[in-house]
């Protein structure tokens, strides 16, 4: 078990090399709707900043834009940033699919970048501070993860060749100063895919881990809640899951329906320990836990008490549907021998009804319960007893 716990989370298995995303699609999906909403506060913060910065560049540009209308149309392209910025933050709350979510943020940056590209021309050609900025953005990109890596490829490679070009064949650089640009364009995508590659690769093991986390979780929940030989809840369940019929019983109240708590107890089941041994009363547990099972709806539960006792509910039901099921239950005990060969004689059972009222306590109707189940068994077991909880006359079958 514990293999197969430390193979689920193998990122090996479950996550591609370079682009850090699951191999299962589904699985991917599920992650990155998972992240969604993160991601949307990210960006949303990010492009606030974005648009805060840009009227603080403005004060500066008119040091480095080109003289004459070039000042204008730096103007106007910082304008479409923020303009863009505005969209964005209007759109971004709205987003409810990682699918429109990488389109949305994939166009603005592009736009973003085609911006930025074209603001690079209004500048004098010997300057070449702006490139500092563009290294920093798209640093920022691939490590915030705010995109999947072959979308942040796909932006940073495009900038990159363009302001490449732009260097080479625009700006009147010195060569030094032109392989210098041109390295720290190239090195800044090389970081930045190492450091995007720790990072998807980082929060999908983290995803990973917590999924398993969740199963583990489930199974032990399972465990504590489910009787090792029958396989249906137990006591500990029953407690727990009490609240439900309550809130049940509270809600169909007045109604002439109820939910019904059944308490059963397998006639002289020490006897049959004693006389065939207890393989074959466990086989007996097992049998009835079927058998009962079979006669009831999905929504109604059987629960083992403990040793051959047993609470089956019964949820928005009638008294008449609760004792035809109790009574069908002793007819077909009576008339085999729950398909176990070494027993030569029926298995018999006595029951104890009672509704759950909206005043009851877990321990309330059990007690009520018991009550009723021991009136059977003074009777002479293979019976029932309907107890009403209130001052009336009890039923007996």
């Amino acid at each position: 078990m514990q293999t197969d716990q430390n193979e689920s989370i193998d990122p090996k298995l479950h996550i591609e090399r370079f682009f850090s995303v699951f191999k299962n699609v589904k699985k991917e999906h599920l992650f990155r709707q998972g992240v969604l909403p993160k991601h949307r506060r990210l960006t949303f913060k990010l492009c606030i900043f974005v648009a805060v910065a840009m009227p603080i560049f403005m004060l500066s540009d008119y040091m480095v834009v080109k003289p004459g209308s070039w000042s204008l149309f730096l103007v106007i392209q910082r304008l479409l940033q923020i303009a863009s910025c505005l969209v964005f933050l209007f759109l971004i709350p709205r987003i409810r699919s990682h699918s429109s979510y990488d389109a949305l943020v994939f166009a603005t940056l592009f736009i973003f970048f085609v911006l930025l590209e074209m603001g690079s021309f209004t500048f004098h050609d010997d300057y070449a501070l702006y490139a500092l900025f563009d290294i920093i953005i798209m640093i920022c990109l691939y490590a915030s993860g705010i995109l999947p890596l072959k979308l942040s490829l796909i932006l940073c490679v495009y900038h990159t060749l363009v302001a490449i070009f732009i260097v080479l064949l625009v700006k009147k650089l010195l060569i030094h100063d032109q392989i210098i640009m041109i390295l720290g364009y190239s090195f800044s995508n090389g970081a930045g895919i190492v450091l995007a590659i720790a990072h998807h690769r980082t929060t999908r093991q983290e995803f990973l881990l917590q999924q398993s986390l969740r199963e583990s979780t489930l199974q032990l929940k399972q465990l504590a809640y489910r009787d090792s030989l029958t396989n249906v809840h137990n006591r500990r369940a029953f407690q727990d899951h009490f609240i439900e019929f309550e809130r049940m019983a509270k809600r169909v109240q007045g109604e002439q329906n109820n939910v019904f708590l059944i308490a059963a107890d397998l006639d002289h089941f020490k006897s049959i320990n004693d006389n065939f041994g207890h393989d074959v009363g466990d086989k007996v547990l097992v049998a009835f836990t079927a058998l009962a099972e079979s006669l009831i709806r999905p929504q109604d539960k059987v629960y083992r008490f403990g040793g051959e006792e047993f609470i089956i509910i019964l949820q928005d039901c009638h008294l008449g549907i609760a004792t035809k099921r109790v009574e069908q239950m002793i007819r077909l005990l009576n008339e085999s021998c729950l398909g176990i060969e070494e027993l030569t004689t029926p298995v018999t059972c006595s029951f104890g009804i009672t509704p759950i009222l909206s005043a009851d306590t877990v321990d309330s109707v059990c007690i009520r319960a018991d009550e009723a189940l021991y009136v059977a068994k003074n009777n002479g077991r293979n019976q029932y007893c309907y107890d009403s909880g209130l001052d009336e006359k009890n039923l007996n079958s």
